[in-house]
């Protein structure tokens, strides 16, 4: 169906089509369980839904494999009683309608911050397909189209359906050479066309608006947001940010737009203070806001200390090369310029000399820029709940992620498992189960800088072939850390990073390592952050299907991120070579 411009009007369709008449089924949601991003959406979208009485049954799920084993047999089957379902943060970059099996009654709605949208499912024909793609995104996107994305389209859904092509390949192009369609364009048209359809799938993968900011969006115009749908919003947008998903400028652009919410409406539904009966104004014990700040680049600094957090921190790590003796000296040199003792270094952030938290930002605008740290400082959010709770949204991301990909089996009940724990982190009420995810986030960062460590020392370690780098995490201990796609993900950004300090020259990086499955390797792969002006996005998702398939082997390419693949042991390096010819 025609892609949804306005997220109300979205919104509109979605209930109507779940509470009509004939429908004898409640709305079918299915969240990804990959990303905190998710996790947010979803609370934010139930919440709305139950404000309007819509029932609804929820499904995590990891692959698109999965969501027959809950959405039953009514998904594809001819009858004639409807079935709506809802996709949150995955599924745009497939052809839904064919890649569900549709049945005629079926329809799907989709709430996806990945791009590319499969053309089929922003076509104005198919009418089972509902995405929410809104004009603001398109504008603000990392990537631009200089072309009518959506003429091409619905001329590409018209083509397919005449051809009755069954394939789902995002270039495929075994119908454009058809007599009927250079009758109805011409030789020039064909070309233009063929063209344009190759252009869009080859610019990679990138991402949009972040779902949770879409759908406070909707509660904000609907009159249902709240503080917690709010923070929600600032956590789904740090999920984007601490998983290098998106530019510093779409950054700080969407941070001014939840600073204004948070001024104008972010903490009006608490009451901050009680009145005693003396009179005296006191904070209340159980109150919640939301504030915003300049954040140090800093991982899970209030959990840590400091000088672990700063030895192990992807950002100063890099920087300073803390893997080395050297790199060790020098962090403790710039804690000592700083006035800073080692011994109060080392103790555990809440317990901290206050003299020396309140001089560390003076401190290290004084000092780091020496050192080539000079966007040390971001604007972040806080959460703060009462007396001394007090929390950032990155800090929440990692421990959710971490929570998300703990020592999870190969089945899709572990996955749900984990999913609801998750689910229940991001609540006030369980910040234990949060605090337990930032432990382990902190172990999955060790294990980062660990491995990161002997790959850049060992001397091939790292391959570097003609268009891309290469590394396989060995370590079986290590391994059950880093074996989960955002972990190694992290992983990929570490290395890119310690590379472009030593003066390497920039390569894409592809890493493997064993996954949670026997015999089995998961690949990821990135091409470097987002940054304003790039004219291409991660080309591996292509590119990765086609060299698994030409490799023979068994491989898994069901993951939301088309930028991930998990692969028979014994394929890696067969998979390495035909990847090198398809890039």
């Amino acid at each position: 169906m025609v892609r949804i411009q306005k997220v109300e009007s979205f919104y509109g369709k979605l209930r109507e089509t779940a509470t009509c008449s004939s429908s004898q089924n409640p709305l079918l949601i299915f969240p990804s369980s990959s990303d905190v991003d998710s996790i947010c959406a979803l609370k934010v979208i139930t919440h709305i839904l139950e404000s309007d009485s819509v029932h609804y049954s929820c499904f995590p799920v990891s692959s698109f494999l999965e969501i027959h084993k809950y959405a039953g047999p009514g998904l594809c089957s001819s009858s004639a009683s409807p079935v709506t379902i809802l996709l949150i943060n995955w599924g745009c970059h497939r052809d839904l309608k064919l890649v569900l099996k549709l049945g005629p009654a079926a329809r799907v709605f989709v709430v996806d911050s990945h791009r590319p949208i499969h053309l089929h499912n922003l076509s104005d024909e198919n009418h089972q397909v509902v995405v929410l793609h809104t004009d603001d995104d398109e504008r603000q996107a990392d990537l631009a189209y200089d072309f009518d994305v959506l003429k091409l389209a619905n001329e590409s859904f018209q083509i397919h359906q005449e051809s009755g092509d069954e394939s789902d390949g995002e270039e495929d192009e075994s119908d454009d050479d058809r007599p009927s369609k250079r009758r109805k364009m011409g030789d020039d048209g064909v070309k233009l066309f063929k063209k344009l359809k190759r252009d869009y799938y080859k610019m990679g993968t990138f991402h949009g608006k972040p779902s949770g900011c879409l759908l406070f969006e909707l509660s904000h115009l609907l009159r249902k947001n709240t503080n917690e749908l709010l923070w929600l919003a600032c956590v789904s947008l740090t999920d984007q940010f601490v998983h290098e998903r998106l530019t510093d400028e779409r950054y700080q652009a969407a941070v001014m737009e939840l600073e204004q919410h948070i001024n104008s409406s972010g903490n009006i539904d608490k009451i901050t203070s009680v009145t005693l009966k003396d009179g005296t104004k006191v904070r209340a014990p159980d109150c919640s806001t939301i504030s915003y700040e300049e954040e140090p680049r800093l991982m899970l600094l209030r959990e840590w200390n400091l000088f672990d957090s700063m030895l192990c921190s992807s950002y100063i790590a890099t920087k300073l090369k803390t893997w080395s003796d050297n790199g060790i000296k020098k962090l403790k040199l710039l804690l000592a310029r700083m006035g800073f003792a080692l011994i109060e270094c080392q103790q555990k952030f809440p317990y901290m000399n206050n003299e020396v938290k309140r001089k560390m930002k003076q401190e290290f605008d004084r000092f780091l820029p020496e050192y080539g740290l000079n966007d040390f400082y971001y604007r972040s959010f806080l959460r703060l709940h009462g007396y001394s709770s007090r929390v950032s949204a990155a800090d929440v991301v990692y421990g959710i992620t971490a929570l998300l990909e703990s020592f999870l089996g190969s089945g899709g009940s572990s996955s749900s498992k984990q999913f609801g724990e998750a689910y229940d982190a991001l609540s006030l009420n369980n910040l234990d189960k949060l605090r337990s995810g930032m432990q382990q986030a902190i172990k999955v960062q060790r294990a980062i800088l660990r491995q990161g460590s002997a790959a850049i020392t060992k001397t091939g370690c790292i391959r570097s072939g003609r268009k891309f780098r290469w590394v396989k995490v060995e370590d079986s201990i290590d391994a059950k850390y880093l074996g989960y796609p955002q972990a190694l993900t992290k992983f990929c950004y570490f290395l890119m990073d310690a590379l472009r300090e030593k003066g390497a020259r920039m390569k894409p990086m592809l890493c493997a390592c064993a996954s949670q499955q026997p015999g089995k390797i998961l690949v990821v792969g990135v091409c470097g952050k987002p940054r304003l002006g790039a004219v291409r996005g991660n080309a591996f998702g292509n590119a990765f299907r086609k060299a698994a398939q030409e490799s023979r082997a068994d491989y898994f390419h069901e993951l939301f991120e088309s930028s991930w693949i998990v692969l028979d042991a014994s394929a890696v390096n067969s998979f390495m070579i035909r990847l090198t010819e398809k890039l």
